[in-house]
């Protein structure tokens, strides 16, 4: 089981208005019954899917959960449960960014964002399924930063342009043949957002220019976007809140891992069960790279 977003919730007090509270976003597991109008799906297959906040029924931090079976489904066979269980919420909060807001249509059919740039900031995060959404979207270039160690696993995943995580504006600009207009920070901390805000705006603006966050804009970018030449959103990957884009997605996810055209995060499972929560929210404190933290309740 998966928890968005990338910090400990109670640490910035969000999600929980009532209690009890079950948290907890993403999962995989096995049908145990289905509903009478459900055809496409049997108990016994096994599946991964999103949870939803709120609704004690649907969190995934539990041994079971209710979910809407037009946002789930099957594990291919050439992932495991744990794979299958980082992608949910990071592959929606990178599809919100890419889609939701830039006039681009999601890759159902087919290529949609050919001639479109993008850069990815914090590339090796969960959110490096964003480099190959862009690539299945037919983004290009598709710039993204990390630290060394991943760069090989970010350029096989369809990065075409990958520099060091502490890289300034005008050494990616001028190694890009255009400048990209759309900018996907899976960090948003204020270095990141001053790097996107600066990849965008300097010499002078970029025409059509978007920046997502997965944090709040920092005041510091507010005052310089005052006149709006960047349409800044912060992102929330929720199959549940932008269906447009979820039901889509979870139709499509299943045949692209099995194809090869999309991978899922590498993990680190801590065990324990529900009572090892509270060491994997602090090895999420501490941070880790290039792998996504997993728990399996039902130990």
């Amino acid at each position: 089981m998966q928890d968005w977003p990338p910090i400990p919730i109670q640490d910035y007090g969000i999600f929980i208005e009532e209690f009890p509270a079950v948290l907890g976003s993403d999962g995989a597991g096995i049908i145990e019954a289905v509903g009478p109008e459900v055809t496409n799906f049997k108990p016994g297959d096994h599946v991964f899917f999103q949870g939803v906040y709120g609704r004690i029924d649907e969190a995934t931090f539990q041994e079971k959960s209710i979910v809407e079976a037009d946002i789930i489904s099957k594990t291919p066979d050439n992932i495991t449960e744990d794979q299958a269980s980082t992608i949910p919420a990071a592959a929606l909060a990178a599809l919100v960014g890419l889609f939701q807001k830039t006039g681009i249509s999601f890759p159902a059919n087919g290529p949609t964002a050919n001639g479109q740039g993008v850069l990815v900031l914090g590339g090796s995060s969960s959110v490096h399924v964003g480099i190959q959404l862009a690539r299945i979207a037919g983004f290009s270039p598709i710039v993204t930063t990390t630290s060394v160690q991943h760069v090989d696993l970010l350029k096989s995943l369809g990065a075409t342009h990958v520099f060091d995580r502490n890289v300034d504006a005008k050494t990616i600009q001028s190694a890009l043949p255009t400048p990209v207009s759309l900018v996907l920070d899976s960090i948003s901390v204020a270095s990141t957002q001053s790097l996107a805000f600066d990849v965008l705006t300097i010499p002078s603006p970029v025409p059509g220019a978007h920046l997502a966050l997965v944090l709040p804009l920092i005041d510091s970018i507010k005052e310089r976007n005052v006149d709006n030449k960047v349409t800044v959103h912060q992102i929330y990957g929720s199959s549940h809140r932008f269906r447009e884009l979820g039901v889509p997605f979870w139709q499509n996810v299943g045949q692209w891992i099995k194809d090869g055209k999309f991978v899922p995060n590498r993990v680190q499972v801590v065990k324990g069960g529900l009572a090892a929560l509270p060491e994997a929210l602090d090895l999420s404190r501490k941070g880790v790279s290039g792998v996504k933290i997993v728990i399996h309740p039902q130990e």
